[in-house]
This record gives structure tokens, C-alpha cells and sequence, in this order.
């Protein structure tokens, strides 16, 4: 497995297998942002937004590739504000159904660290749905949980959850 930022053209190139992870992160019940019924088409475009915005140095898409294909993804996103140019945010940590458990989602998350530190960021934030198996992976990762805000959000089923906020300082 092996792990690299994807530009535009690679989404396109990849856009079916992105959607999928989208499909299968709903399916375990995690929204990522986008609410039900998810269809593919939505879940394709959600990449297709997310290409379209991406700027080197600010916003950066990583994918995990088992050979070809991808089968994880991660989204690096710069603060905008003048005085937080020193953070980003970890959007959309998303790994695929079948390749759950194998490493994926350490491996992004690793690489998204080493980019932070590369363009000199500082701190690293995420909020990710309470008590779920991606709550639990960033502690394990090194992430300090700073606390959760209840019911923040609503899950594919249609219950609301709780989103717990991580953060990650960078030395």
C-alpha cells in the first residue's frame, strides 16, 4: 500500500472508487459531512467539489492505493484566516469496506502529518462522530481529545451524535 496526494486529474481518474468510499463509510453509518440518501452521484460529486478546490500548500487530497486502486482517502485543509495560517483540518479520513483494518487510515493519517509538517503548520484539528471505531483510532494515533459537542450532527441512520474534537501539535 502506498500512499499520494491526488490532484484533480487523479480524482477524475479514480473519481468511481472515491465515491465508494463515501458509499461505504455510509453504510457503517458514518455521514462525513454529507447527509442521507447518498447516492453515487452525490458521493462522486462531494470528490468533484473537493477537486476543485484543491491548491497546493493549501487544501491537499491524499488516497491510499492497494496496486491501482484506491482504497482510502484524507483531505488536508490550510486555515484561510490570516491569524491561523499555522493550522489545518483533517477532512474526510475515509477508508474503504474492504480494506478496513489493514493500515489504510494510519497511513493517511501519517502522511497528512508529515505534509503539515512540511509546509510548516503547527496544529492539526478533526471532529469525527463520538464513540466510534474512527473516535477511538486518533488517540491511538497520537491525537488529544480535547472534549465533544452533543448532538452535533446527524448520522445516516437519522440519530444524532456527538462530535468529539481532536487536535495534534506539531513540532
Amino acid at each position: 500500500m502506498r500512499v499520494v496526494e491526488l490532484d484533480a486529474d487523479a480524482v477524475e481518474a479514480h473519481l468511481d472508487e472515491l465515491a465508494q468510499l463515501l458509499l461505504d463509510a455510509h453504510a457503517s453509518n458514518m455521514a462525513l459531512g454529507l447527509a442521507p440518501e447518498l447516492t453515487r452521484e452525490r458521493a462522486a460529486d462531494a470528490y468533484r467539489q473537493t477537486a476543485s478546490r484543491l491548491e497546493p500548500g493549501e487544501r491537499i487530497l491524499l488516497g491510499a492505493f492497494d496496486g491501482n486502486t484506491v482504497v482510502g482517502a484524507v483531505h488536508l485543509a490550510r486555515a484561510a484566516a490570516e491569524n491561523g495560517r499555522h493550522r489545518a483540518e483533517i477532512q474526510r479520513l475515509v477508508v474503504g469496506a474492504g480494506s478496513r483494518g489493514r493500515g489504510a487510515g494510519r497511513m493517511l493519517m501519517e502522511a497528512a502529518v508529515s505534509e503539515a509538517r512540511r509546509l510548516g503548520l503547527r496544529l492539526l484539528w478533526l471532529m469525527t462522530h463520538e464513540g466510534t471505531a474512527a473516535d477511538r483510532i486518533y488517540e491511538r494515533l497520537g491525537w488529544s481529545r480535547l472534549g465533544v459537542v452533543p448532538g452535533y450532527s446527524t448520522r445516516p441512520d437519522g440519530s444524532l451524535t456527538g462530535n468529539a474534537y481532536y487536535y495534534l501539535e506539531l513540532h
